[in-house]
């Protein structure tokens, strides 16, 4: 009981309870024989029976669990505008004052919510002379003009959900010739305003957004939408009309747009205007009846248009004067022929283009055929352009029909389609050399060894290969795995490397295929050429790589060749190499020297800028590596491989087929 009651009562009744604790322990001696006789209560105390006593605690702890219950449901201070509608007539322009055309009646609406119990009034956004205003609930609610003339004041007597209703009028400001009606800064998430005006007025609401305008009587209802925080303004002017109309001059011209991507099929159809004399409010079209017009863009960005029926109205936040567009774009389902008719702009047509940007592999063409005729790409009007500058066109037609002017434009041929076959995808090339590196080595005794090692890019069935006339094979191998090339025809010197094994690596490691031949060639005594030439390869090759080993005791120039040479930076930097060649020597007098690697460096120095000489790897590090390659050939020949001798790298990006090169040589006497 104890615990109870310092947990659910408060402090007053705690002192309490602890005082008839302490009076039931000081009870004198002389009393307390007598269990009949109750305690004297001392001054300032009372004596209470249990069951009271409890009752009392019971009674406390009922009353702090209601006032927690009222603190938990007060809520927190708001005062907010949740709907806001605005309804303004304009009258005649002829007439003056009230229902006149220099000032339009305003009728607010808006919905208050009020929690709590608000600091301060609540803002009702209102720019203009009220003149009567309504409260519902009206009890105890209050309403006063703010200062500055920006909105009412509105004070409600207790928390809860109000309706306003204001009455009243606003002058239109001339700018001119063009009237403007203010309107106050919207504090809703979403305002309504509905504007009734006379049908031969032409408006423009910058920054609005048009839900709906409908014509009956002589009149125009225009519905916008209008997002909070914006301060949109209502310009109204006199509609062009009799003589006046005349004065507009403005053409179109109509392109019909298909892109074809592997994702899908988009329709962009283009209107591009051209205002010589006068201004146009708004852009209107009739559609098709089979486009579903998804996004709408024009020379002012992105819009949200109003669609009646067929009829697509675009109203502009500026007069369009000079040159603009409209674009629509829609999703069509891709078959065999795509309806093409195009749409219809309200003045006149000069010229109407069907266009197609294609990033897929087919065949189109327009039907019927008679109606359109090709044209050059150029031949599209500049001022497209900037609406087409992030699409690469494929091919363009124009309408070879004549086509009449005037708002009331007929509709293209009625079978009017653009017909689409779709071609097979390439083949795939089944084998691509990614990279080759040939070592040639040219011996004392004449005999000449090509090690080819091919980086496939892509793996087919066999890599064919054709040997120099005279040459035979060596060895070849797939990987680590030795192989015996199968003879394409007796005599020819063509081979096929069977590259069942080119995946038998680790895998992502590019397959490797080493081919070595050998050949029986002399180098003659005394001034002459040597011309080598390469096996020929089937398979495109993207970069090569070529060392010549030659031997000392002659000199070598470089005269010709399908590959070109190249430095190559010393060991000791790193330096990534390039895929494609951008260092080469060009030969346009005496070709450079070929120096032996052994002489002095004030030689070297001497003759650096006729020389062909980098300092890559030595004769003796690519010997060995070709003495490595000559073991367990399927033709064994004896080679001898000498210790020493002279380098020369070349270099070339997707070479040719045939590869040679011609040197000369000034040999001993």
């Amino acid at each position: 009981m104890r615990e109870r009651t310092r947990r659910g009562i408060p402090l007053a009744c705690t002192v309490l309870l602890l005082q008839l604790l302490a009076l039931a322990g000081s009870v004198p001696p002389e009393l307390a024989a007598d269990d009949d006789a109750p305690p004297a209560p001392g001054p300032g105390k009372v004596t209470l029976a249990l069951r009271d006593y409890l009752t009392l605690v019971e009674k406390v702890e009922t009353l702090d669990r209601e006032r927690a219950r009222e603190s938990a449901q007060r809520e927190a201070p708001l005062a907010e505008v949740v709907v806001e509608r605005l309804t303004v007539v304009i009258g005649d322009p002829g007439r003056t004052g009230a229902g006149g055309g220099t000032e339009a009646e305003l009728t607010a609406h808006y919905e208050a919510l009020i929690q709590g119990h608000p600091k301060a009034p609540l803002l009702l956004p209102f720019r203009g002379l009220a003149a009567r205003a309504e409260v519902q609930p009206a009890s105890g609610a209050a309403i006063s003009a703010a200062s500055g003339g920006e909105g009412l004041l509105f004070v409600a007597p207790a928390a809860g959900r109000y309706a306003v209703e204001v009455h009243g009028r606003a002058a239109l400001a001339d700018q001119g010739g063009v009237r403007r009606l203010a309107f106050a800064t919207v504090v809703a998430a979403v305002a309504e305003v509905t504007v009734e005006l006379p049908a031969d007025l032409a408006w423009e609401s910058p920054g609005a957004v048009v839900v709906e305008e409908k014509v009956a009587g002589g009149r125009r209802a225009v519905r916008l939408a209008i997002h909070r925080g914006q301060s949109p303004v209502f310009d109204i002017q006199r509609r062009l009309n009799g003589t006046e109309a005349d004065r507009l001059l403005a053409q179109s011209v109509v392109l019909t747009l298909f892109q074809l991507r592997p994702d899908g099929l988009r329709r962009h159809d283009v209107v591009l205007y051209e205002v010589s004399r006068g201004s146009l409010g708004s852009l209107a079209v009739d559609l098709p009846a089979d486009l579903a017009v998804e996004q709408v863009a024009t020379d002012e960005g992105d819009v949200v248009p109003v669609v009646e029926a067929h009829h697509l109205t675009v109203h502009r936040r500026r007069q369009l004067q000079g040159i603009g567009y409209l674009v629509l774009s829609s999703t069509p389902s891709l078959g065999a022929s795509l309806p093409a008719s195009a749409v219809l702009p309200g003045i006149e047509v000069r010229a109407r283009y069907l266009a197609v940007a294609s990033s897929v592999a087919a065949e189109v063409q327009p039907t019927p055929a008679a109606s359109w005729s090709r044209v050059d790409l150029s031949d599209l009007p500049p001022a497209l352009g900037e609406a087409l500058q992030a699409l690469d066109l494929t091919a363009a037609w124009r309408l070879s029909a004549a086509v009449p002017a005037g708002p009331a434009l007929p509709a293209l041929p009625a079978a009017t389609a653009l017909a689409v076959t779709l071609l097979p995808p390439s083949p795939r090339l089944p084998t691509l050399v990614r990279r080759r590196e040939t070592t040639t080595l040219l011996t004392v005794d004449g005999t000449v060894v090509h090690r080819d090692r091919f980086t496939l890019d892509q793996a087919g069935a066999a890599l064919d290969l054709t040997l120099p006339a005279g040459a035979v094979l060596w060895s070849a191998k797939v990987g680590d795995q030795p192989v015996r090339p199968v003879a394409r025809k007796a005599g020819s010197g063509g081979l096929s490397v069977p590259l069942g094994f080119a995946n038998a690596g680790v895998a992502g490691t590019p397959p490797v295929v080493e081919v070595v031949s050998v050949l029986e060639r002399m180098i003659p005594k005394g001034r002459s050429a040597l011309a080598l030439t390469l096996p020929q390869v089937a398979a495109p090759v993207v970069e090569h790589q070529w060392r010549l080993l030659l031997p000392e005791g002659a000199r070598y120039r470089f005269k010709s060749g399908d590959l070109k040479p190249a430095h190559e930076p010393p060991a000791e930097v790193e330096i990534p190499r390039p895929a494609a060649v951008e260092e080469t020597i060009t030969v346009t007098a005496e070709a450079p020297l070929l120096d032996e690697r052994k002489i002095g460096q004030d030689e070297k120095r001497r003759k650096k800028d006729e020389a062909a000489v980098t300092d890559f790897d030595s004769f003796q590090e690519e010997a060995q590596q070709l003495k490595q390659g000559l073991v367990g050939g399927v033709k064994p020949l004896a080679v001898v491989i000498p210790e020493t001798g002279k380098v020369l790298l070349l270099v070339g990006a997707l070479p040719p087929a045939r590869i040679s090169v011609e040197l000369e040589i000034k040999g001993k006497e």
